[in-house]
């Protein structure tokens, strides 16, 4: 009796492990298909919805469990941005986004693209619950381990450029380095229209309109990415929408 129980054993094994197979490459293709049936820069909810739930199933097989844990984190990230909510369900989604994030990160530290998206949330946390919940939660110190060990200058300089400076009590993040890694980040992928737009934002913000116009022409010239669909046209919008505050504070001149 042993060996047809340990076959059916084996079999259902096997099964299990095609099925969660099966989800990954599902949810897999659901991320590859993210732009169908968006509205202008706005995710499709049902296919982010079944995404997430196939990545979350296939968690279950020991031989993807890594690259499911980083679909879970990575289709809750782009759900985050792209599928829209009820501005009171923001801090709740960012609650889930900043805990799941964390907890994959512990589990996975040397996967990037999980190291990247929990950086990015942690620092988006840290400056949504302000200066008292940030430097109690040690939020500046986790993100500038975690972007410096992945060599992810965009989340170092939006982390200097976002989370609470408090001169004396914090030494890090320091205003001066957000330009340092944030040219870094624009030199390291140029292709990223997120990071002409988080530079022309910081020369906006220190009143160098004519370098921020010149870093947003540069920005728009280069198009619209396939592959990044939805990434590049929100990036397109958040950079015309700066040209036109440039332009309208320039002409009050």
């Amino acid at each position: 009796m042993k060996g047809p129980i340990r076959v059916i054993t084996l079999l259902f094994l096997c099964a299990g492990i095609a099925m969660a197979n099966e989800d990954l490459r599902f949810a897999d293709s659901c991320y590859a298909a993210r732009a169908e049936r968006s509205v202008e820069d706005k995710a499709d909810a049902e296919n982010a919805k079944l995404m997430i739930a196939a990545y979350k199933r296939a968690q279950a097989d020991p031989a993807v469990a890594e690259a499911a844990t980083a679909g879970v984190v990575r289709s809750l990230y782009y759900a985050f941005r792209f599928v829209p909510f009820d501005k009171k369900q923001r801090a709740a989604r960012l609650d889930t986004l900043k805990n799941v994030s964390e907890a994959a990160y512990a589990k996975y530290p040397k996967n990037k693209e999980i190291a990247h998206i929990y950086a990015s949330s942690l620092s988006m946390w840290g400056a949504e619950r302000g200066p008292l919940i940030s430097v109690k939660e040690g939020v500046a110190a986790k993100v500038r381990d975690i972007a410096t060990a992945a060599n992810n200058y965009q989340v170092l300089g939006r982390a200097h450029q976002l989370l609470p400076y408090i001169p004396i009590i914090l030494s890090w993040p320091d205003k001066a380095l957000a330009e340092k890694y944030l040219v870094m980040a624009l030199e390291q992928d140029p292709k990223d229209l997120y990071n002409y737009f988080f530079l022309a934002e910081l020369r906006f913000d220190q009143k160098r309109y004519a370098d921020a116009l010149n870093i947003i022409n540069r920005g728009l010239s280069r198009g619209i990415r396939t592959s990044y669909f939805l990434e590049d046209k929100r990036g397109r919008w958040k950079l015309k929408e700066l040209q036109k505050k440039i332009n309208a504070k320039l002409d009050k001149k």
